[in-house]
This record gives C-alpha cells, sequence and structure tokens, in this order.
C-alpha cells in the first residue's frame, strides 16, 4: 500500500483558464470554493458533499460553491474550474466511471510531470465529465453592469479595500440591485468574488515563485496570516501544506 503524503505533494498545469494538478492529497476539512472541482483518484477516495454524506469514489465532481471535503490519495488528478466559466447547472451530480479513459502516465511517476500531451488529454477528459458538448466560456456574465463589476474587481484585486458604494457606482445600480445581480448571476456577492480573485492572485504570485508572505502581499491581503485564513476555508487546509510541495510547470495551451 502506497503511503499517503503529510503535505500536497505534485505537479500543477494551467489549461484554458482552468488549473489542473496531478499528485498526492491530503485530506481536508470542510470547506467551499468559486471553483468547481473534478477529481479522478486511480482507486477511489473518501469524499463528502454538502450534505455530509460520505461515499468512496474514484471520479466525483465538486460544484462550486458547495461545503465538501475529501480523504487522502495517494495518486489523484484535480481540475478546477471557476463557477463563471462554465454552465454548472447541465453538469451531472454524479459522473461516469472513467478509469479507461485517462492516460495510464498519471499514475506512473506520481509528482513527476506528465508528457504535454498526456497533461492535455487527462485535463480534456475530466472537463468532459462535467462540460461535454459545451463551450466553457458560455457562462461569462450576461448583464453589462456584472460585467462591469467583474472587470473592476479584477483590476483591483489587489488593492486593500474597495467600497460597496464605489462598486454601485461604477455599475450604474443601487447596492441591493448590485448584489442581487452579481449573485443572481454568480452565485456569490461581491465580497466573497473579490476574495477569491484576490487568492487566484496570490496563488499566481507564488507560481512565479513568490514566497508566502509576498503572494499575500500582492494578492492584496493585509499579511501573510489573512491570506492563510482565506486559503484555509477555501480549500480545507494551510496553504503550507497545499503549495509548498508542488510544482508549476506552466501552461498546455
Amino acid at each position: 500500500m502506497a503511503l499517503m503524503a503529510e503535505r500536497v505533494t505534485g505537479v500543477v498545469y494551467a489549461y484554458e483558464t482552468h488549473i489542473l494538478f496531478v499528485g498526492a492529497l491530503v485530506a481536508t476539512a470542510r470547506h467551499k470554493h468559486h471553483a468547481g472541482q473534478v477529481m479522478w483518484v486511480p482507486g477511489g477516495m473518501d469524499v463528502e458533499g454538502e450534505d455530509g454524506v460520505r461515499r468512496h469514489a474514484a471520479t466525483h465532481v465538486v460544484r462550486p460553491d458547495r461545503l465538501h471535503s475529501h480523504g487522502a490519495a495517494a495518486v489523484a488528478a484535480v481540475l478546477w474550474v471557476d463557477r463563471d466559466d462554465l454552465p454548472w447547472e447541465l453538469a451531472p451530480e454524479v459522473p461516469r466511471e472513467v478509469d479507461g479513459e485517462f492516460p495510464a502516465t498519471a499514475c506512473e511517476s506520481p509528482g513527476e510531470p506528465l508528457p504535454p500531451q498526456d497533461a492535455r488529454d487527462l485535463a480534456r477528459a475530466l472537463l468532459d465529465l462535467v462540460a461535454q458538448g459545451h463551450d466553457a466560456r458560455a457562462c461569462a456574465p450576461r448583464h453589462p453592469a456584472v460585467r462591469r463589476m467583474c472587470a473592476l474587481l479584477e483590476s483591483t484585486a489587489s488593492e486593500r479595500e474597495i467600497s460597496m458604494t464605489e462598486l454601485a457606482r461604477q455599475s450604474g445600480l443601487s447596492m441591493r440591485q448590485l448584489r442581487h445581480r452579481f449573485t443572481e448571476e454568480l452565485g456569490i456577492n461581491p465580497s466573497a468574488y473579490l476574495r477569491w480573485r484576490r487568492l487566484r492572485r496570490a496563488m499566481a504570485s507564488i507560481e512565479r515563485g513568490a514566497t508566502l508572505t509576498q503572494a499575500a502581499l500582492e494578492g492584496g491581503f493585509a499579511d501573510s496570516a489573512h491570506f492563510s485564513r482565506v486559503f484555509q476555508a477555501h480549500f480545507g487546509m494551510a496553504p503550507s501544506h497545499a503549495i509548498s510541495s508542488v510544482r508549476f510547470v506552466g501552461s498546455l495551451t
């Protein structure tokens, strides 16, 4: 039996607007994040959904902004897809079992980069479990005010504060309309969306070689402790356990 890692160890790739991880997973506390997850674990892994029911599965889908947790795994492939990148309402709650459809090289040398084409095939196979036949770009915000808000939040994600009053003024809506429209289209309120974008920016800084402290500041967090608290709430583990032992190898597209 393979020993389970004490930290997340493996390789991280960018695939289109998504993130692919291949390697060993540690068990997490219950958490939720604005990205959905599509997971494949040869031999299966214990997973727990929002309803608290645990099951053992080789393939598993976590929808965005839903509480969940999972056990440890010696080998796993996980694709993160943001809520606003995919029509998640069309995705199946329970994906089909697809062990035979994934590249065998994904299991051969955990922690080592895959051949680029195998990594692309793996990412595409995971995406097809939730998006087969659908354009992953078709879920962009439709209301022009929401598009303006997303652009504003993206451009200011590294700043410390942005007020709801300023967001409302920039969007052309009242604060009540802003919260309602934003949450209706993206599933979370503007403040939660900003935290998610700051997390993404901090993680991109780490990919470029920044320390956790540098990444926290570049992401717009008050300090590394603030970054760690937000990261823990979103991913169910400390960033030192999730990031320090992974390798970022760049884009597959």
